[in-house]
């Protein structure tokens, strides 16, 4: 568990004004979804799980059927090394996601991984984070950007 997670999620919600529900357990789960019941969207986040641990993607599968979601993305650093990439995509297949967010690209130079994770998962990339200002770094990346990026005609910072 990140320290202070929770807290950072916890007083997101309250700026947004928001209901925010904190489960453990999958019964939690079915409860807070079944109080929410007249929420658009519902965004769960869950605890950064290990791709090699497959005890851990079982119990995430689980809270997932919960949701009965629509859309599921997958959460990637960009700052993952290529070999790893493989590892999670793998670890994570059976989990269903229809789209993958690459994260802290302000931490890297390179930007390779985009590519290699679009072209692996065969899976469109939804969002990617460029800083720690929310939500104004959080962005819509177009073909083009995502080209400029992996080619080196453009950068972050």
């Amino acid at each position: 568990y990140r320290i202070g997670a929770v807290e950072q999620l916890k007083t997101y919600a309250e700026i947004m004004n928001i209901p925010f529900k904190v489960v453990i357990t999958l019964k939690e789960m079915e409860e807070a979804i079944n109080s929410l019941d007249d929420c658009d969207v519902i965004l769960v986040d869950t605890t950064g799980r290990s791709s090699k641990n497959t005890m851990q993607i079982s119990e995430l599968r689980a809270f997932i059927q919960k949701v009965n979601s629509s859309n599921i993305s997958l959460v990637i650093s960009g700052t993952t090394k290529n070999k790893d990439i493989n590892a999670i995509l793998s670890g994570y297949g059976e989990i269903n996601y229809e789209d993958i967010i690459i994260t802290k690209l302000d931490e890297t130079t390179s930007y390779g991984c985009i590519y290699n994770i679009s072209k692996k998962s065969n899976k469109p990339i939804s969002y990617i984070t460029v800083g720690q200002n929310v939500p104004d770094d959080i962005k819509v990346p177009s073909k083009d950007e995502i080209i400029k990026l992996v080619l080196g005609e453009e950068s972050i910072c």
